[in-house]
């Protein structure tokens, strides 16, 4: 499957090397095309816009290709733009139109070397502006289309920042966001999401649908740093539709940043799906997922640039001077602070903060989407681990990589996935506890935080599957956890 518009980014990265290729290599003349954006989205049919390109030393230029139904009105050597005007309505059995399709152009030097420029067009079915609904995290369903979202508030809160730039930190695949801006006048990040086919068992293609992701978006000053940053989470299905009523309040189905809930699935694509990212206790900022879901070697999965360069996570020491402070992580929303023994391992170094996340009402740096928050600590002590499966021997249960929980009270069952935790010395995935026994120790435990907290660590729901002994299974809903370790969230409806 592939997602709309990575292969013309890519396209569109190749004609830039070209034509720096071009420039370097030629010693009798200098020359450089290429348009300003690598794509251009039209909201209205039969609307006409101007679109800028760069151009040095050439001296004509013609058109190579363009989508069918896009008008061409004129190419302006003065100004060094080209009017077009989009079609005037959809895509059709008759093909007249294409909706999507790129724009090529040819230039030519005085020495009559050609050189090539392209860009991607694209008259959009679909705009959804979120600025209104502004939050720390957004859920973000709806493929084919421009999204809108506020980078001037600190979470929910009505604390304000005033962003010189923003733009894409990371994200888990190559153009998974594509053709981002800041606009400066309204204050506001737009960007677009694609789509990518689906195909039956014989690989034909049966329809399309979201790209399933993650991504972090950052606001900076005018020296660069950051001062903020928020979380895209893409998802092939609204958790708000599919939330499980339970008598401890109404949870989301899956993990915060898990594309779906593998409900005990033994598939590994169904069960790596379900993982969620991971948190520090108190921080908004996610961390990404393992590799695969067996943590194959502990490494996280690969992130990448705006730009499409592969990036990593960066750690720091907390008892490093400035690194274990409020102020650190929120300029630093890809590194893992670490814990130490001297701050009780919390990724602040000085004291404790209770109140940076809260059960009492949703805080500035709450992870959850607008709508949703963290559970209280007492959340999950209603539940427990479904008795079938407590009771069974570990080789029916150990390839779910996880538990269904049982509300003791109203029967509601929701699927937690064991996925392990970041830990608070290293930052490294782990999804294993050894219980110092001569067996081979197997995975998984799960971790999920809660808002609670107590005068040192902080509360978390916990479970393991014991592989020695079923009876063995442990499961305890207010496990006390340092505050370094990052792990699961499992949010819960406002």
């Amino acid at each position: 499957m592939k997602t709309l518009f990575r292969a013309i980014i890519s396209a569109t990265l190749c004609v830039a090397l070209c034509v720096t290729t071009f420039s370097a290599c030629t010693t009798n003349e200098v020359y450089d095309f290429e348009f300003e954006l690598p794509g251009q989205i039209v909201t209205e049919f039969g609307k006409t816009i101007v679109i800028p390109f760069k151009a040095r030393n050439i001296t004509s230029v013609v058109i190579s290709s363009s989508p069918k139904g896009w008008i061409i009105k004129n190419i302006d050597l003065d100004n060094w733009t080209i009017t077009i005007t989009a079609p005037t309505e959809y895509a059709n059995d008759e093909n007249k139109y294409e909706e999507n399709g790129t724009l090529s152009l040819t230039g030519y030097t005085a020495a009559s070397t050609s050189v090539h420029a392209s860009s991607y067009l694209s008259l959009l079915r679909q705009d959804i502006d979120l600025t209104d609904q502004y939050s720390n995290s957004y859920v973000i369903t709806q493929p084919d289309t421009r999204y809108h979202i506020d980078v001037t508030h600190k979470g929910e809160s009505e604390e304000r920042i005033a962003p010189a730039n923003v733009a894409i930190l990371w994200q888990s695949s190559i153009g998974l966001i594509n053709f981002s801006s800041f606009i400066p006048e309204s204050n506001t990040f737009t960007f677009y999401v694609g789509h990518e086919t689906t195909t039956d068992e014989d690989g034909n293609q049966t329809g399309t649908r979201i790209a399933d992701g993650n991504a972090v978006v950052a606001a900076y000053d005018d020296a660069g740093n950051i001062i903020w940053s928020w979380h895209l989470w893409l998802t092939g299905s609204d958790p708000k539709t599919n939330a499980i009523t339970t008598s401890a309040g109404e949870f989301m189905d899956r993990n915060l940043g898990a594309y779906h809930n593998s409900d005990g699935s033994v598939k590994m694509a169904d069960i790596y799906g379900s993982y969620g990212l991971y948190y520090q206790w108190g921080r908004k900022d996610p961390f990404p997922r393992p590799t695969d879901y067996r943590f194959t070697a502990n490494s996280d999965q690969l992130m990448f640039s705006e730009l499409g360069a592969a990036i990593s996570l960066n750690y720091a020491d907390s008892k490093t001077e400035g690194a274990g402070t409020y102020e650190y992580a929120v300029a630093h929303p890809m590194t893992f602070v670490k814990g130490s023994a001297e701050n009780g391992y919390d990724w602040l170094y000085s004291s404790h903060d209770n109140t940076l996340w809260s059960a009492d009402h949703k805080s500035m740096n709450d992870p959850c989407p607008r709508g949703w928050r963290l559970p209280d600590g007492e959340a999950f002590t209603v539940f427990d681990i479904a008795e079938e499966q407590d009771m069974a021997p570990s080789a029916d249960v150990e390839n779910m990589y996880g538990w269904h929980l049982v509300d003791t009270a109203t029967d509601a069952k929701m699927f937690m996935p064991g996925a392990g935790r970041r830990s608070f010395e290293t930052g490294i995935l782990t999804n294993i506890n050894n219980y110092g026994l001569e067996y081979v120790p197997k995975p998984w435990t799960g971790y999920y935080w809660t808002a609670g907290a107590g005068a040192e660590d902080a509360t978390s729901m916990f479970f393991d599957l014991n592989t020695t002994r079923a009876v063995n299974n442990r499961y305890e809903p207010t496990k006390q956890m340092h505050r370094a370790n990052a792990m699961q969230v499992r949010c819960v409806r406002e």
